[in-house]
């Protein structure tokens, strides 16, 4: 009788998640009905165009698809992503139409993964001042302003603040974590090899804090960002750079008075004395009782449509995350994956000319080769251009090296230059377990590659062997790509990063510029002129596949327990190290984690 209530309530408990998820899925689809069931949004005549930046704005396509219902249906929600390139043509078809009164911008822009890099908000920027030099006002109203928020919206007109905001702006910083002491304390082995002084991104396992060289690279290019952002931000506010880096270092972050005073902003008011003047320049919406708008999402929608031509297209293909072997998981660059689509665009008829969008920090060295193959086929047949976007540095700088033109933005982080090989054991991890390994093999080197001992130093230096000798290969290609001498390439070389500002005095990029210039470059190259037909690839997920991702996504974090939650962190943490240093033979060409800066 036990076994059997055993088993009976096993069976009902079953049941009951079955029909939970069968309940689930048919509220999802009666979403899906409704949502495809509503009409397109339409442009209102005479009204606002509002761009809430409270989004990411990422370099790859986003599927224009409402997913709205999906976090209704289950209770989140999720990061709101918008394609750069679809939001800088929305802005500048804005600036034309007969429809749009005005820009405003308002929200704080979210930072996922590699998107919302200063390199894209420069575009974002430029895009904005086109909107405002065609006559028409931008306006923007912010509350809690962060330092990316502010170069942004420096291209307004008028700035409103809320009275009891702050501008978080505090400067710029770049911070790494360190995971020696990590793994000493539990007994995860790291043994690590590198070619180039400045190659930092072996460090982050093995030392407690920066190498002097790692410092020095980093304060270099820190300080060209800044420099960068300090001429944006006085040039849009009519004050002197010195000034405001002097009120950061007295105040911190300034308030909202400080803000005025200082010339950061225009004018203090409340969201409700926002809507009615703005009231007074688009009318009354009788169903809202606010100003008349039409949203950036709607906009787009309705305006930025895909473009067709008979004469042949620009492919803008997008290298967007770390380069892994394989086909890549969600924000990573697959070897194969891209090199994949490489090669159906070059074999595509309709395709007269390639630009890579290349938003990296680079990874692994095999998979990096790949790509680059791709490349260079590619290039025997039609104009290959690079446009260099937040990051693009080591396998990224590698997958650029023989573009026939590199272009990149003076806040663009490159260079990179450098190999490392990483390699982890947990042997000792594993004695404290009671858990001990025991080998039998054919040849001396056999298990060489095995991560429950630690390499000898004999084996050690067979790797080091290997890793000099695809850094000598990587200093080739690049001195070959960019028509450089390779004893320059190897001065600047190292592993040390640069600003985009110093790689085109260095002769590693051709041109200051975004995607824009790229794509009109790479047109009047393939003979299409500087505004050619743009194919996007790879495409955005459709619908259905950005419907299951958001639906798992959901669910799993619906379903974990909060106590459970820190765990769930850690091992995405844990999983996403193991991800990106897949390369078979333990040899990278990548930067320290994830470049943020903030």
């Amino acid at each position: 009788m036990k076994g059997f209530l055993k088993t009976f309530f096993a069976s009902l408990l079953a049941i009951v998640f079955a029909a939970g998820g069968l309940f689930i899925l048919v509220v999802i689809l009666f979403g899906v009905i409704s949502s495809m069931s509503q009409p397109l949004p339409q442009v209102v005549n005479g009204s606002v165009l509002v761009f809430d930046m409270s989004a990411s704005i990422q370099d790859r396509p986003v599927g224009m698809t409402r997913d709205a219902f999906i976090d209704e249906a289950i209770g989140g929600q999720r990061l709101r992503k918008i394609s750069l390139r679809t939001l800088t043509r929305g802005i500048r078809a804005a600036a034309s139409d007969d429809r749009i009164e005005g820009l405003l911008l308002t929200g704080s822009f979210a930072v996922e993964g590699y998107g919302s890099g200063f390199a894209a908000l420069k575009e974002v920027h430029e895009a904005v001042e086109v909107f405002s030099e065609s006559g028409k006002p931008v306006w923007a109203y912010v509350v809690y302003p962060t330092a990316r928020d502010m170069y942004v919206i420096s291209a307004a007109d008028t700035i409103y603040m809320n009275p009891e905001g702050v501008v978080s702006d505090t400067g710029m910083s770049m911070s790494y974590p360190y995971l020696g002491g990590f793994m000493k304390k539990y007994g995860v082995g790291v043994q690590v090899t590198r070619a180039g002084d400045y190659k930092a991104a072996a460090e982050s396992f093995v030392l407690e804090g920066m190498s002097e060289p790692s410092r020095e690279a980093n304060a270099a290019v820190l300080e060209d960002f800044w420099s960068e952002y300090l001429s944006v931000i006085a040039n849009g506010a009519g004050i002197e750079a010195a000034e405001y880096e002097r009120m950061l270092n007295e105040l911190g972050m300034l308030t909202a008075v400080d803000a005025e005073r200082l010339g950061l902003v225009d004018e203090l008011m409340f969201t409700d004395e926002l809507i009615a003047a703005l009231r007074k320049v688009s009318g009354v919406d009788e169903e809202s009782n606010s100003f008349r708008q039409t949203s950036m999402g709607d906009y787009l929608l309705d305006k930025v449509k895909p473009m067709y031509s008979s004469d042949g297209f620009v492919a803008v293909i997008y290298a967007e995350g770390t380069i892994v072997n394989g086909e890549g998981n969600e924000g990573q660059v697959g070897g194969s994956g891209l090199a994949r689509v490489i090669r159906k665009a070059r074999q595509d008829d309709r395709v007269k000319a390639i630009v890579l969008r290349v938003n990296s920090p680079g990874g692994s060295a095999l998979a990096s080769e790949v790509i680059q193959r791709e490349m260079r086929l590619a290039k025997e047949k039609m104009p290959v251009v690079v446009s260099m976007g937040s990051v693009a540095a080591s396998g990224g700088y590698w997958i650029s090296a023989y573009a026939d033109r590199i272009f990149a933005q003076p806040n663009t982080l490159t260079g990179s230059i450098g190999v490392i090989g990483v390699f982890f054991n947990y042997e000792e991890l594993a004695a404290t377990h009671g858990v001990n390994f025991d080998t039998v093999k054919t040849t001396e080197h056999a298990d060489l590659m095995a991560q429950f001992r630690p390499k000898t130093e004999r084996e050690m230096s067979l790797v080091q062997r290997h890793v000099d000798v695809i850094y000598d290969s990587f200093l080739a290609k690049v001195a070959e790509g960019r028509g450089l001498e390779l004893e320059a390439v190897a001065e600047i070389a190292e592993g040390r990063i640069w600003s985009g500002a110093d790689a085109l005095e260095l002769g590693l990029v051709d041109e200051l510029g975004g995607l824009g210039e790229a794509i009109a470059y790479a047109g009047e190259q393939a003979d299409l002129g500087e505004g050619p037909a743009v194919m996007e690839l790879p495409e955005a997920r459709n619908f259905l596949q950005d419907l299951l991702s958001g639906v798992s996504e959901q669910a799993a974090d619906a379903k974990a327990n909060l106590a459970l939650r820190p765990l769930v962190d850690l091992y995405r943490e844990v999983s996403e190290i193991s991800s990106r240093f897949n390369d078979p033979k333990g040899v990278y060409a990548v930067l320290p984690y994830t470049v943020v800066v903030d």
